[in-house]
């Protein structure tokens, strides 16, 4: 496989960036709010819901991602969040 084949499509198109989707939208959109939040409260939920977002953009690039990178990309996201940090 060459590497221009790990950002293409299966229609053959270069597919490295796309349109955000909601999941993706929701992450930046909870993330600002959580930064903005007044409370130590909201600011946890609102950092939750963020990161909840996150996951499950991250779990539906690795599962349906349009390229090998996407889905790579999804799986190195996936384990970032998930996996424990040293």
């Amino acid at each position: 496989m060459a590497l221009t084949n790990f950002f293409r499509d299966r229609n053959g198109r270069i597919c490295i960036a796309e349109v955000p989707n909601l999941p993706i939208l929701a992450w930046a959109g909870f993330g600002a709010a959580s930064m903005m939040a007044l409370t130590p409260k909201y600011q946890e939920v609102m950092g939750t819901l963020s990161k909840g977002s996150l996951l499950v953009w991250a779990l539906l690039e690795a599962v349906r991602g349009h390229s090998p990178f996407r889905r790579v990309l999804g799986m190195s996201t996936l384990a970032r969040e998930v996996l424990p940090r040293s």
